[in-house]
Order: C-alpha cells, then structure tokens, then sequence
C-alpha cells in the first residue's frame, strides 16, 4: 500500500485482485489516519487479540469500539454509506486474512443505500424512450441492447469486424458470434432489423474499420446519457437509475419468457453458461438459430410501428 510502511496491510493487500486490492488500500491508509493517534494496524491487531484473551468481564471490545468510532470519524468527514461499509469491510478482511475474525454485528454501519428495482419495460415504452433520445448512437445502443440481450460491456466491446460480412449484405437478424467478456462463455445472439436499421444510421458517416469498436464511448458516458434521457423522459428521480442499459437487457428476457420462448433459448442467446446435457440440446447451426431468432423473438423485441 503506498504510504503504508505496515508490513502486515502490505502483506494483505499484495494477494488482492488489482480492483480490490485499490479499493481496501483506500479504505486501509484511511483507517491508519484514523488509528494514527493510538498506533498502527499492528498495535490495533495486537490489541484484538490481547483483548480476547482477558475474562470476559475485562474486555474492552477493542474490534468493535475501534470500528464504530472509525464509521464516526469517516461520516464526519463526508463519506457516503456504501464507502463506509467498503472501508469497514477493508478492516475486517484484513482481520481475517490474519486469522483474527471480526464480526460487524454490533458495529453501527451507516444502512445501505437501497437499489432502485429495475423498470418493468413494455414494448412501446422501449419505443418511447428511444424516440427521446437525440443522439443516432444512443438510439443504437438502446435497439441493440434490447434485440441482442447483450450486457452493456459485451456491446461496448464489440468490433466492427464481428458484423461486417452481414451489415454489408443487409442479412437480419445479424448474428453475433461472441465470447461473453465477464466470463469467457462462447454463445450467439442476433441483432433484428430494428436495431439493424438504427445501427446503419449511426454508422453512415463512419470510417469504418474491422478493428475499431463500434460504439467510441465508456460505459460510464452511456449510464450518464441513460440517466439524463430517463429524467426527460420519467421525471426525476433519486438513486439508482431504474432505466438503466441493464433493464433493458433483464426487459430482453421479460419479453421472451411473457411469450413462451424456451428458457434455454434464452439463457443461450444471454450468454449465461450451460450444463453440457443443455448444450447439447440447443446445438445447432447459425442459419438454423437465426431461423429460431426471427419466429420466435424478433417480433417481440420491436417496438410498434418499426
């Protein structure tokens, strides 16, 4: 941990995954900040486990006394909920890598800010929502997220490359020979006329080359333009937004399950992985999979009057 000459938070965070291991060495040079004044976190575990071995009449409770004054001292200085609990969190995995569990049950964590559910879409509402939207990327983004069942990140990361031979010859549904970026999963998913036709017009000014993504933006400039669309188009709101591109992805399985599409169908075109014997039973050719996609999905996947 930059900073931090505690060989035992060095120790701890040098076995994390990058993401985390960022995230807990924040939470971690906080807690020493906050520590700083009775020792290090090796006096502070010391202390624990000194504290454990006294009668029970005599002990102070250092890992909870220490952890609610730490949740004090970061709401005192501006930290929302959901960092509290991460940075609290920090402190207790540290703990346990040191075989030193601590239960949070009786610290005061700030509650939880509640997840918005997501929006239970219809059809002409996917409709509505596009059609507020000004942008011909945005709109395409929305189609393609609704027609395909593609997370936001899988879509983001598709190349040009990956539709060109179809796009070209104007075939729909384009299929979408993929390996989920989450989990490696290979699967195929389609994209329809709808979100075919809205694709072609984001593209018609576009150089256009096998290796460049097709849509040039972050997840988070989308969650942000998602958000700004959905206040126009619902009022506004607080937390989460419950119009997210993901409600879209969860409305792509609502509308096929409400029609009776089979599950397997589904789960396989969401590139959720499968058992071997599911595999198996869902093994067929792309022309025989678009064939399925067009009798059985697309319809219910377009909007009213596209």
């Amino acid at each position: 941990m930059a900073g931090s000459g505690d060989s035992n938070v060095v120790e701890f965070l040098s076995v994390l995954k990058r993401g985390t291991r960022n995230v807990y060495g924040r939470g971690l040079r906080l807690f020493e900040q906050f520590y700083s004044s009775q020792g290090s976190i090796k006096d502070f575990l010391d202390r624990i486990e000194q504290d454990r071995l006294l009668p029970r009449s005599e002990r102070r409770h250092v890992d909870r006394s220490t952890l609610n004054s730490f949740v004090v001292w970061l709401q005192n200085r501006g930290y929302p909920p959901k960092t509290i609990r991460i940075y609290v969190g920090a402190v207790q995995s540290l703990a346990k890598y040191f075989d030193i569990p601590i239960s949070l049950r009786y610290v005061q964590l700030p509650p939880a800010q509640p997840v918005n559910r997501k929006h239970p879409w219809t059809i002409k509402e996917v409709g509505k929502f596009v059609a507020t939207m000004e942008k011909p990327m945005y709109k395409s983004i929305t189609a393609s997220i609704l027609q395909s069942g593609l997370s936001i990140s899988d879509l983001l990361a598709l190349k040009y490359g990956d539709i060109k031979k179809e796009f070209e010859k104007g075939v729909t549904p384009i299929c979408l020979n993929l390996a989920r970026k989450k989990t490696g999963v290979n699967f195929i998913t389609f994209l329809g006329s709808w979100s075919a036709k809205l694709l072609k017009d984001y593209l018609a000014n576009s150089k256009l080359e096998d290796n460049k993504p097709i849509y040039n933006v972050s997840s988070r400039a989308v969650h942000t333009y998602f958000r700004k669309i959905a206040q126009k188009f619902a009022g506004n709101f607080k937390g989460r937004n419950p119009y997210s591109p993901h409600s879209l992805r969860a409305a792509f399985r609502t509308f096929l399950s409400d029609h009776k599409v089979d599950p397997l169908y589904i789960e396989f075109w969401m590139g959720h992985k499968l058992t071997e014997q599911q595999g198996a039973y869902i093994n067929k050719s792309v022309e025989s999979w678009r064939q399925t996609y067009r009798q059985q999905a697309e319809q219910w996947l377009t909007p009213p009057k596209h």
